[in-house]
């Protein structure tokens, strides 16, 4: 259980007042109500292991904000130190067994978990950003290297852990979640000389990539093995290619603007919210492994897990919608043959890494979307370098195959 005074009005009311030094606040009264956790894979696998409060618990607060007396569904999310989720992971790698075992300890550090802890409170500190959830509060407490973030109760949303239903996710739904994304991309792009924020040793770079080679290659090795229905000869071999490639691939991606991507954009860390004019409002959450990488980054991963076999054509279209929107705010983004570029190249650090990790965590407990996940992936990997879709194309493509079907587009 989390220390007693994690749920007391006065700390509460003193970590939101300091998250909000504008507003007046006052507690009232907190009141705990079970929250299921179990969605939060990273919080549900550490939580077994510290002996630390780690976990997401559902608090009814009554404040007093600016005079207004109100109550409101909270969650508290209490987060342990990155180098325990390393840790764990780690004990999946060695669970493994072969060459995971044995290369993953070289790498702990640098697999994008050594400071989830920090990130994630560094990105709900965003000030302005519509994609966030409501942010009450953020709290480090260094000396018990606990750390804490305060938000909304995600109650009356669509879509919520939506992973094992990607059918739901309507034309509508797709595209709002794109045009937002690309309003949260602009606003924290960065040009490719500029120097991004500090971000910790893992942020990907070429030399970064190369660096931790070994490791895409022994995970891959463990995919191959274990899942040969998913990662057959030919498929194998095109990610190993793209090991060799790493200096030859990054050395475009250096040239391309970056921006803070989540890092795990998929429908475990998404819903959408309802405005009060009935439009849809995409929500992300869970931003540990926030990092700096080609806006693009993001939309691999979405596109993967949102599109089954009967949408795998529509991703060209979706993408350029994306590059339209992103453009439009940026000015950035007019040569839609680089911008494509970007994605395939942004597709290959996705397979190697993220889904890497995702087919070692696989091996110890399986993740039943995961292998419809994989197969979107390769259909992404198969038709890198096709042209992308152009403004009238992606109209035809969406309309004529999603004709009949719901779709609640973005006004």
């Amino acid at each position: 259980m989390p220390r007693p005074d994690y749920f007391c009005p006065a700390f509460l009311e003193a970590i939101m007042q300091r998250h909000a030094p504008q507003r007046r606040i006052r507690v009232e009264a907190v009141v705990p109500f079970p929250l299921d956790s179990s969605a939060s894979i990273l919080t549900a696998l550490t939580a077994g292991r510290s002996d630390k409060p780690v976990g997401l618990f559902g608090l009814a607060v009554t404040l007093h904000a600016d005079g207004q007396r109100q109550t409101r569904r909270l969650v508290m999310k209490i987060k342990p130190a990155g180098s325990e989720i390393s840790a764990m992971l780690a004990g999946l790698a060695r669970a493994c067994g072969g060459d995971v075992a044995a290369v993953y300890p070289q790498f702990q550090a640098l697999t994008g978990f050594e400071h989830t802890h920090w990130r994630e409170l560094h990105a709900y500190r965003q000030a302005g950003a519509g994609i966030l959830p409501e942010v009450w509060a953020t709290h480090a407490d260094e000396a018990h290297q606990t750390y804490l973030v305060l938000l909304e109760c995600l109650d009356d949303v669509e879509l919520l852990n939506s992973v094992m239903a990607p059918g739901q996710w309507t034309d509508g739904h797709i595209r709002t979640a794109l045009f937002q994304l690309a309003g949260w991309h602009a606003q924290h792009l960065v040009g490719p000389q500029d120097q991004p924020p500090a971000h910790g040793a893992d942020v990907p770079s070429g030399a970064f990539m190369a660096r931790l080679a070994p490791l895409w290659a022994a995970l891959l090795a463990n995919a191959a093995a274990r899942f040969p229905g998913l990662y057959p000869p030919a498929r194998a071999a095109r990610l190993h290619a793209a090991i060799a490639e790493i200096p030859a691939y990054w050395a475009t991606l250096a040239a391309m603007p970056k921006t803070l991507v989540h890092n795990d954009l998929n429908p475990r860390n998404t819903c959408f919210k309802r405005r009060a004019d009935g439009r849809l409002q995409f929500c992300a959450y869970d931003w540990e492994l926030a990092t700096y990488h080609v806006p693009q980054y993001d939309v691999v991963e979405l596109l993967c897990f949102v599109l089954d076999a009967d949408r795998y054509h529509l991703r060209a279209a979706y993408l350029e919608y994306y590059r339209q929107c992103l453009h439009a705010r940026t000015g950035r983004f007019a040569d839609r043959a680089a911008f494509r570029t970007g994605f395939d190249l942004a597709a290959l650090d996705f397979g190697l890494h993220r889904l890497g990790l995702y087919l070692m965590a696989h091996s110890v407990s399986e993740y039943p979307y995961l292998p419809r996940v994989v197969n979107s992936y390769f259909d992404t990997l198969e038709h890198a370098g096709e042209a992308p879709a152009t403004a009238v194309e992606q109209v035809l493509e969406i309309g004529g195959a999603l004709r009949g079907k719901s779709s609640l587009v973005l006004a």
